[in-house]
Parts: C-alpha cells; sequence; structure tokens
C-alpha cells in the first residue's frame, strides 16, 4: 500500500465499476488510477487528456487554415464533435 493512502469501502453502481475498469484496461492503468483521476476532476471535464485533445484538434485546424484544407477542418469538426459527446455522456 502507498504511503499516505487508507482504505475505503464505498458503494459504487454495478455500471460505473464496469466503465472505470474498461477506461483501466484501455489506458493500459489501475481501476484505483482512474477511480482517483474521476474524483479529483469531479467539478472539472479539462483533464489533461481533454486538455491535450484540444490541444490537437486546435493544431490540426491551423493547419487546415493554412494550407486551405477544407478536408482537414471537416476531420477536426468531426473530431471535436466526437469530444463533445463524451463530456456529456
Amino acid at each position: 500500500m502507498k504511503t499516505g493512502t487508507s482504505p475505503k469501502t464505498l458503494r459504487i453502481p454495478n455500471d460505473t465499476i464496469a466503465d472505470i475498469e474498461k477506461e483501466a484496461s484501455a489506458k493500459n492503468t489501475t481501476f484505483s488510477d482512474i477511480a482517483i483521476n474521476r474524483l479529483r476532476n469531479k467539478d472539472n471535464a479539462l483533464t489533461p487528456q481533454v486538455l491535450t485533445k484540444l490541444q490537437t484538434i486546435l493544431n490540426r485546424s491551423l493547419e487546415g487554415a493554412r494550407t486551405g484544407s477544407v478536408e482537414k477542418i471537416e476531420e477536426v469538426q468531426k473530431e471535436a464533435n466526437e469530444l463533445w459527446e463524451k463530456m456529456w455522456m
């Protein structure tokens, strides 16, 4: 057990457990890491992962604008829409 941690009993809905386990597996990390991250960021949807994605979207948008590539801009718009959908689910 890590120094400065305490075990706590907590009731979590089964669907939330499944969601956290799925995310942990996809990110190759532990259930606890994902659960702690969610608790720490409960009032802040701008996690490091979201901020990174936003910066990538911005960079690709600028590239599309500089080159005049409508296709790139449409691709980025799709990514932005997917990010919105994830944040509101």
